[in-house]
Order: structure tokens, then sequence, then C-alpha cells
């Protein structure tokens, strides 16, 4: 048996706390891992209660002020200063980000896949932190590895002719064959707003611990919370 969960190797704000759940802990607990059964059972961690989302890969935010029993509409990005209200994100592939003041009074979960990455949902997230993201820091949590995620020359072509910088990120297979890295990118894109990163290694394709689409075509998904403690 692998870990329970993955997080930050420090925490990313005051009293911030921040954990990717392994298949795992849903096996050691009983708790079905299939999307749809997570949004109805796992409403709560340690009486927390948590915020999902109805992610359609975009870059809507929500500022959350209370919970609700609903996932937010076509949203992929929850953000609050509001304490023990844990923000959630499925993924399976694509990468949790969470975010955070260094103080902890603000704090946000995005789901971002190529289609995140490239319509901005880091950088609207970022645009909601009062008074900048000077003091902002990251965590980008468990999601596929650039050698196992092949995609076509348009999504190359979309991402360069957005951000020449963003060829740094590919690496050509063969012909109009690519391998891109979403957590190099989404850490490129943080970095030119001068946020520090925590970057987990682990590939959701490879590790026996986690979900993966591409892998598997499976509902069943990885939840990343992030929350505050009074």
């Amino acid at each position: 048996m692998g870990p329970d969960f993955l997080k930050p190797i420090a925490p990313l704000g005051d009293k911030i706390q921040c954990l990717s759940f392994t298949k795992d802990y849903f096996y050691k607990n009983n708790i079905s891992p299939e999307k749809s059964q997570i949004l109805k059972i796992f409403t709560k961690f340690e009486d927390i209660p948590i915020q999902y989302m109805d992610q359609v890969h975009g870059n809507k935010l929500e500022i959350i002020l209370s919970h609700s029993s609903l996932p937010i509409d076509e949203t992929d990005s929850l953000f609050s200063s509001t304490s023990n209200l844990a923000l959630g994100v499925l993924t399976a592939d694509c990468l949790p980000i969470a975010l955070s003041k260094k103080d902890g009074s603000e704090f946000a979960m995005l789901h971002a896949g190529w289609k995140g990455l490239l319509s901005g949902v880091i950088e609207s997230t970022l645009t909601s932190f009062t008074k900048g993201c000077s003091d902002v820091s990251a965590w980008i949590g468990p999601s596929i590895s650039q050698k196992n995620y092949e995609v076509g020359n348009d999504l190359y072509e979309s991402f360069v002719n957005k951000d020449d910088e963003s060829e740094s990120n590919f690496k050509e297979k063969g012909y109009d064959k690519w391998l891109f890295s979403l957590h190099g990118e989404a850490k490129r894109i943080l970095g030119k707003y001068n946020i520090n990163v925590d970057l987990s290694s682990v590939c959701t394709f490879e590790s026996e611990s986690l979900f993966s689409y591409r892998r598997d075509q499976t509902e069943n998904r990885i939840l990343s919370i992030i929350w505050r403690n009074e």
C-alpha cells in the first residue's frame, strides 16, 4: 500500500493545509473514488466542508464566501478567504494547483489541463489576490508527466502562437507529434509572476497509487483540497 496523501513539502501559508488523496486513502476508508460518488459522499474532511466545482476545462473563477452543497457551475478555479472551508478539485492527469498568500489570508484551488492553461486559468486566478501576488506560494500537485503525454501539432501551435516561450515545454516526438509538460508550463506561467512553486514529481500515469484517465479511461478521481484552520 502507498501513502494516503501527497502534499507540499512545506505549508503554502500560515495555517494553510493542502492534500491530494491517493487511491489508498479511498480504499482504506471504503469510499468510492468514482467522480459522481465523491461529490455525493465525500462532503467533509475532518469536519471541514469541501466546496466542489463543475469543472469544464475553462478559466472561470468563483469567489467562495460560504459552503454550498452543490458544485459551482462551469468553474475551474475557486478562491476564498474563509477559514474551515476546503476548496476541492478532482483530477486524473490534469493539474491540481493550490495557491496561498504566505500569511494564509487568501487561497485558491485550480483545475488546469491544457485547455485551462491555454485559456489563462492561472492568470485569471492570480488577479483575484488583493495587493498583487508577490507573496503568493503555489503547489502543483500530481499529474501526467511529459514523457507520457503525447499531443498533436495543433496544440503545440496554439501554445506557441500565444506565447513562444511555451516551446520550452514541448519535445518533438515525430511527425506532428509532441510530448507536452503540463506541470512545466504551469510552473513557467507562475514564474512570470515570481511565485515560489513546489512541484510534485509524481506521475499519475505511472503511479499505482493514483488514477489516470489516459491510462485507464477511468471515472475515478484524485481529490485535492486546500483550507485554512482558524
